[in-house]
């Protein structure tokens, strides 16, 4: 979706800095919200939950805010609470009530075995429309909703590099509460000078795109 989330290619946003030696977690708080994330039955929609977040939010909270923010809107909508039962508890904590805690180790050996390597699903999907070399245009318009298509590629020109087997089409997955549509995906390659203005032309912009993001050129 055209959301502030969006921000690739656009300037006025200052340097990204790279923190040296940054830990996993700035705050205690924010690894208990990673742990939330992967172990609260809140539905699927992760990334749409935070695009749809207020411009204004968005940009001044931070990386695991948003997820948090994520967690509470998928929550209400599939009514595993509402806001004016989170808005209480809330209200509960900040007049001195101990946080509630509890120890579940079934999803705690859930949430570990996430992060070990796991097998790889398979996808039946139609035959790919492109091939290695194949020029493809980037859609102009995409249906409304998620996207894994970066702004600044609608309506550019690339060059299919590799192609892929297919694998859910995530704007459908996490616009339509987890529907899995299997696609062919590719990565394709873009010439850096015709995305933007550049002062040393020569480089190369690799991005991920599935079927639907493209067509022939």
């Amino acid at each position: 979706m055209d959301g502030m989330h969006d921000l690739g290619g656009r300037q006025g946003f200052g340097r990204v800095e790279a923190e040296r030696d940054e830990p996993p977690f700035h705050e205690p708080w924010e690894g208990r919200v990673h742990g939330m994330s992967e172990t609260a039955e809140v539905g699927p929609g992760f990334r749409h939950a935070i695009e749809r977040m207020e411009p204004a939010a968005y940009l001044t909270t931070s990386y695991y805010e948003h997820w948090l923010e994520s967690i509470e809107t998928r929550g209400v909508e599939h009514g595993v609470f509402t806001r004016e039962e989170l808005a209480a508890a809330a209200g509960r904590i900040a007049a001195g009530e101990p946080v509630p805690q509890r120890s579940d180790p079934e999803a705690a050996v859930a949430a570990r075995a996430m992060l070990r390597p796991r097998p790889k699903s398979t996808y039946t999907a139609a035959p790919p429309r492109h091939a290695v070399g194949d020029r493809v245009t980037v859609v102009r318009v995409l249906p409304s909703g998620h996207t894994r298509c970066p702004g600044y590629l609608r309506g550019a020109q690339g060059v299919v590099e590799r192609v892929h087997a297919p694998m859910p089409l995530l704007d459908v997955f996490e616009s339509q509460d987890g529907r899995v549509q299997p696609e062919a995906w590719y990565t394709v390659a873009f010439a850096a000078d015709t995305l933007w203005e550049v002062e040393r032309p020569g480089h190369t912009v690799l991005v991920d795109l599935w079927e639907s993001h493209l067509e022939a050129t």
